[in-house]
C-alpha cells in the first residue's frame, strides 16, 4: 500500500547504483558490510522480538523533569531501542542553556536508561553505519561538525571526536551523512544571518570534503534543518524540518545517478508531513513562535515495514534559553501520508 501511494504522489524515482558496492578510484568495486542506501537503516540486526507494543506507548515516549530533549535520532541495535538526542541543561547565566549530546536506551520505546552524555557542548546528533559497519555519530559543536565512531552494537562506547568537514563554511550544523557506493554525501546547514542548506562529497569519511552545492528546495521562501537521509522502497529520501515554522517534510531525490555528487541538488517539490496535536505539543500562537508541534523529525522504517516518526515537541519557548521544555513524541505511518499518534 505505502509503494502504491507513493508513486501516486511521485516520491519513488529511479535510483540507479543504490544497490551497487563501492566504487574505488579507478572505478573498480569493493565489497562492503553494509550496501549503499541501507547506511541509516533504523533497525539493525534482528528486529525487536514482537515488533513494537504500539497499544502501550504514550506520548511523549522520551521526557524529563530537569531536561530539555530534542534532535534526536532512534534506532534498534544490539537488542535495543537508542535515542540520540540534544540533552538541554537550564543555566542561570546567558545564554541560559547548556547543550550535550546524549543517548538513552530502551528494550521497548516505554522504560528508558538514564541519560549518557557522549559529547559535551554539542547538539544534533545523527547516527548512520559506514560501509565497514561502524556506527558513526554525527553532531555539531561551536567550531563546526564533529563525529565519532563505534563498533558496538549497544553504542556504549565512543571512538574519541574527529573533524567533519572542517573550512566547508564559516558555521556549519545539522551534519547527515550518506554512503552512496562512490564516497560520501555530507549534508549540511551552513551560514549565520543567512542560512541554507549545503550538500558536500568526499571520496571517504576521512577524505577531503568538497562543496558540491545548495540543494533545490525551498519551504515558505525559506530553508530546511535537521537532516536525515534513508531510504524509503529503493528511493533515496530527505527528512527535514522547515526553518521557518519548524515543521516535518519529506523529500525524494530526483531522477539521476545516487553515486553521481551533482544528483543530490536536485529533490522532489516536499509534502509536509502532517502530525496530530496533542497536550504535549499544542500551545497558543503559531508553531515554532510560541510553541513546538514537530521539530527535528525523524523517520525510522520500522521492524514490519511501518513508519515511525519521532519529533520534538513543547507548549512553550520561554525555558532552556528560548528553545522549550521540549519532549519527545512519536507516530506511526502506513503510507507516509496518514499518521496516527499512541492511544495511551
Amino acid at each position: 500500500m505505502r509503494a502504491l501511494l507513493l508513486a501516486a504522489l511521485g516520491l519513488v524515482t529511479a535510483t540507479a547504483g543504490l544497490t551497487l558496492p563501492a566504487a574505488g578510484p579507478s572505478g573498480a568495486t569493493t565489497s562492503s558490510v553494509v550496501a549503499p542506501g541501507q547506511d541509516h537503516a533504523c533497525i539493525v540486526g534482528s528486529p525487536p522480538k514482537g515488533g513494537i507494543d504500539w497499544a502501550a506507548l504514550r506520548n511523549p515516549i522520551l521526557s524529563s523533569a530537569t531536561y530539555g530533549v530534542k534532535d534526536q535520532a532512534l534506532q534498534w541495535s544490539g537488542g535495543q531501542w537508542h535515542m540520540l538526542f540534544s540533552d538541554m541543561t537550564q543555566t542561570s547565566a546567558a545564554p541560559h542553556v547548556k547543550f550535550s549530546v546524549a543517548v538513552s536506551s530502551s528494550p521497548d520505546l516505554i522504560h528508558w536508561s538514564s541519560f549518557h552524555v557522549i559529547a559535551t557542548n554539542a547538539a544534533s546528533p545523527d547516527i548512520v553505519r559506514d560501509p565497514a559497519g561502524q556506527f558513526v555519530v554525527t553532531y555539531q559543536t561551536p567550531t563546526g561538525l564533529d563525529y565519532r565512531t563505534s563498533a558496538n552494537a549497544s553504542l556504549t562506547t565512543w571512538s574519541a571526536p574527529h573533524p567533519l568537514g572542517p573550512g566547508l563554511a564559516s558555521r556549519m550544523i545539522d551534519g547527515a551523512l550518506a554512503f552512496t557506493g562512490n564516497g560520501v554525501i555530507l549534508g549540511f546547514k551552513a551560514g549565520t544571518t543567512t542560512q541554507h542548506f549545503e550538500i558536500a562529497w568526499a571520496p571517504s569519511l576521512t577524505g577531503t570534503f568538497h562543496v558540491i552545492g545548495q540543494p533545490n528546495i525551498n519551504i515558505y521562501n525559506d530553508t530546511v534543518e535537521n537532516y536525515e537521509f534513508l531510504t524509503v522502497n529503493g528511493a533515496w529520501t530527505l527528512v527535514a524540518t522547515s526553518n521557518t515554522l519548524d515543521q516535518p517534510y519529506i523529500f525524494t531525490l530526483g531522477a539521476g545517478n545516487p553515486m553521481t555528487p551533482a544528483t543530490w541538488l536536485t529533490w522532489s517539490a516536499g509534502r509536509e508531513l502532517m502530525i496530530p496535536s496533542q497536550s504535549f505539543n499544542s500551545g497558543t500562537g503559531v508553531s515554532s513562535v510560541s510553541y513546538e508541534h514537530a521539530n527535528s523529525a525523524f523517520l525510522c522504517v520500522g521492524p514490519s515495514g511501518e513508519d515511525y516518526l519521532t519529533y520534538a515537541a513543547s507548549t512553550e519557548l520561554t525555558q532552556y534559553g528560548g528553545w522549550g521544555h521540549a519532549r519527545i513524541g512519536l507516530a506511526r505511518s502506513s503510507d507516509l501520508v496518514n499518521w496516527e499518534v499512541p492511544p495511551g
